[in-house]
């Protein structure tokens, strides 16, 4: 089999004690503080029981978690794609062959708590020849790397794309790339208030055929020449703006159903805000079309988007 860039499998988990992460809200500029009167977390699940049941109806694999009751704290657990991320054999084809999976040192203490045992087990059972790289402890050395948020992939021709910041660390991003057999292209991203961005997933996503970034994020002229001639090789790029950015355009994923259809999942306010060009190309490049809901209060209050929520099973 060849590489695939999109998954027909992808992990979710329900929100549990969903609300504003205090300890996350200073670096994450998405991140809003509610209204009082606001059932934060109804609205939360609500959204993500909307969205499941969209994707479970194009007929995409997905496997549920509910951490309901286990008495663990976790207000960003919907977003668990920052905690690990899954690589097949073939994806690995260029280093041994082995089905892997990463776990990731997160800044935050209360999102380490996402690592949920149960959750990690079946992780380990789906592969026999499962390698595990785990880089967690650089927790202890303050050095952070937060999976398919700190990097996004180019899975077919092993490109890592990450902004450095905070949360993502350039001297473990360079390790992770040396293990895994991708080369790295690294730069910085500023937002529309010239504040660093802290997850590269805000800014950018690769598909299968295109690929959507925010160039005018990339300051330095020689870092946004890199991107975009290492992107134009092999995707149709569909530059967005920051005002696209801020209703979270660059946060939005393609995914896969059983029978080969290529969806990109993006949030109401996303497909709003792309143009007609610009949703034309994606149509003609994703034979599904687009799968799209309403996600208001986990874009405001959590900080993330329908990317965020959606960890892909390779």
């Amino acid at each position: 089999m060849t590489r695939q860039q999109s998954s027909k499998s992808i992990l979710m988990v329900e929100p549990t004690h969903f609300e504003s992460n205090a300890q996350a809200i200073n670096d994450n500029t998405f991140m809003n503080k509610p209204e009082e009167s606001i059932d934060v977390h109804k609205m939360g699940v609500e959204e993500f029981t909307r969205y499941y049941d969209a994707l479970v109806e194009k007929g995409v694999n997905v496997k549920l978690f509910q951490p309901r009751g286990d008495g663990i704290e976790t207000p960003d657990c919907l977003f668990p794609n920052n905690w690990f991320s899954t690589h097949s054999s073939e994806e690995m084809s260029n280093v041994n062959g082995k089905n892997t999976l990463v776990l990731y040192p997160m800044c935050h203490p209360n999102r380490r708590l996402e690592r949920r045992s149960n959750i990690i087990e079946y992780l380990k059972s789906r592969h026999d020849d499962l390698q595990v790289i785990d880089f967690s402890h650089y927790e202890n050395e303050n050095k952070f790397l937060e999976g398919t948020g700190s990097f996004v992939l180019d899975r077919v021709n092993k490109n890592a794309y990450i902004c450095i910041s905070q949360r993502s660390n350039k001297d473990l991003a360079k390790e992770w790339c040396d293990k895994l057999g991708y080369n790295l292209i690294s730069f910085e991203s500023l937002d529309s208030n010239n504040k660093i961005v802290y997850h590269t997933n805000v800014i950018m996503a690769i598909g299968t055929k295109i690929a959507v970034i925010c160039l005018d994020s990339i300051p330095n002229q020689q870092e946004r020449e890199l991107v975009q001639s290492t992107l134009s090789k092999t995707h149709t790029i569909i530059d967005i703006s920051k005002d696209q950015v801020n209703n979270f355009c660059g946060n939005v994923i393609e995914v896969q159903n059983e029978k080969g259809d290529q969806f990109l999942v993006c949030s109401k306010s996303s497909f709003d805000a792309f143009t007609d060009s610009q949703k034309d190309i994606i149509s003609k490049n994703c034979s599904g079309g687009f799968i799209t809901r309403e996600i208001p209060t986990i874009q405001s209050v959590g900080g993330g988007g329908i990317r965020c929520m959606i960890a892909e099973l390779n």
